[in-house]
């Protein structure tokens, strides 16, 4: 009977395989280090430490890695935080320090003590780390409402994220950010703090700085403008921006070489949306977005629309055109002086199948809007909108779009 066959009322077992000594070589193991380091660079840092266990190839690899990726999670007790807090410590002090840092990554959701916080961003600034990106609480008590300003005069750091995760207080951040080498900004729930004027300017010395996003942002109540002022600035997004006095504060813009303008606000109270201008016309300016989901005066909306007056391609939301709407019917409002938008090639309504506008007010916006601008189209959603739009827009190129 052969091995490993089915007979009459008897199964027998399979037949032993063996392996070859091709088979049984241990591929990643023969890796090169730099390409195993490689890989573990995209993994939390306690993962990456767990192959020392492996061999004794494997013992002190870790200590290379140029990615420090720290995780906490939010289910956790005391004895977790203080297990958390001690392994950090050890990275940092058996780690390899005479290799620089590219990234390093804190996904902290409950609580770091100030102390070994502060010990990561000098141990950060001292190995000349490229990127940052932080996700951590700043609650009273718990963790300092103020970082070690070595971070923000760091010479190598291009890129930063700084995402305050608690309701509040903010994060205070130094009056100016000695960052020479920052290309990507983003920042959220951060207070910015005046200088010797009422003006709070921290981005002016970020001179190579080309991306700035700003999130659920304050101003001090020392600070009646926030002036982002920078030249080589070409993308923008403004979130929510948190100033309580409308007609006191106000944000600044001096970016003559702006390519991307995105201005939102949602869930803000009326008083807490302040005006936006700019010292420059703008001209470099392709795409802008607004976007606003609460209540704002006239003034403040025909402010914002005419920072966009040099835009290529212009895109509205729902709730703007209905703001936009809302003057509309008020008669002194539409006698107000019309916008002209000298280069705009696109004008763009962002909403969805669950929102629906009539043709008639559309067409109201539109004409609003357009009375002195030369338009070359118009991009609507087919699902809501349909022929009746043709017939009012004939002389413009119109094209429907889709946005599902």
């Amino acid at each position: 009977m052969e091995e490993g066959k089915e007979t009459k009322g008897k199964l027998t077992t399979e037949p032993k395989i063996e392996r070859t000594s091709e088979e049984e070589r241990d591929r990643l193991s023969e890796l090169p280090d730099f390409v195993l380091l490689h890989i573990m660079n995209f993994i939390y840092t306690k993962d990456a430490l767990r192959t020392c266990i492996l061999s004794k190839r494997w013992k002190d690899l870790w200590k290379h890695l140029t990615t420090l990726s720290f995780y906490q999670s939010s289910l956790f007790n005391e004895r977790r935080v203080v297990n958390f807090n001690k392994f950090v410590s050890q990275v940092l002090s058996c780690r390899d320090g005479s290799i620089s840092l590219i990234n390093v990554r804190l996904d902290i959701f409950e609580s770091i003590g100030s102390q070994l916080l502060n010990r990561i961003m000098k141990y950060a600034v001292l190995h000349n780390v490229q990127q940052l990106t932080m996700y951590i609480p700043f609650y009273y008590g718990k963790i300092s409402t103020y970082l070690d300003p070595i971070i923000f005069s760091c010479q190598s750091l291009t890129y930063l994220e700084l995402h305050n995760i608690s309701c509040w207080p903010p994060l205070e951040l130094p009056k100016s950010l000695q960052l020479p080498a920052l290309k990507t900004l983003r920042l959220s729930r951060v207070l910015f703090t005046a200088t010797d004027n009422v003006c709070a300017e921290p981005f002016t010395t970020c001179n190579l700085l080309n991306t700035l996003v700003l999130n659920d942002c304050f101003l001090h109540n020392d600070a009646k403008i926030l002036f982002i002022s920078n030249s080589n600035l070409s993308s923008l997004k403004l979130n929510n921006l948190k100033i309580r006095d409308t007609f006191q504060h106000k944000v600044v813009l001096s970016t003559p070489n702006l390519s991307s303008l995105t201005v939102c606000i949602f869930g803000a109270s009326s008083l807490s949306i302040q005006p936006l201008s700019s010292t420059c016309n703008l001209s470099c300016l392709e795409e802008g977005t607004i976007d606003i989901a609460t209540d704002i005066s006239h003034p403040v909306l025909i402010g914002w629309l005419q920072v966009f007056t040099n835009v290529k391609i212009l895109t509205l939301s729902y709730e703007t055109l209905k703001l936009i709407l809302k003057d509309l019917s008020n008669l002194a409002t539409m006698g107000s002086q019309p916008l002209c938008f000298v280069r705009l090639e696109s004008l763009k309504f962002v909403t969805n199948r669950f929102r629906v506008i009539s043709d008639e007010e559309v067409n109201k916006a539109v004409e609003y809007l357009l009375q002195n601008s030369p338009l070359i189209r118009v991009l609507l959603s087919k699902k809501l909108y349909h022929g009746s739009l043709l017939n009012y827009l004939g002389g413009f190129l119109f094209n429907l779009d889709e946005y599902f």
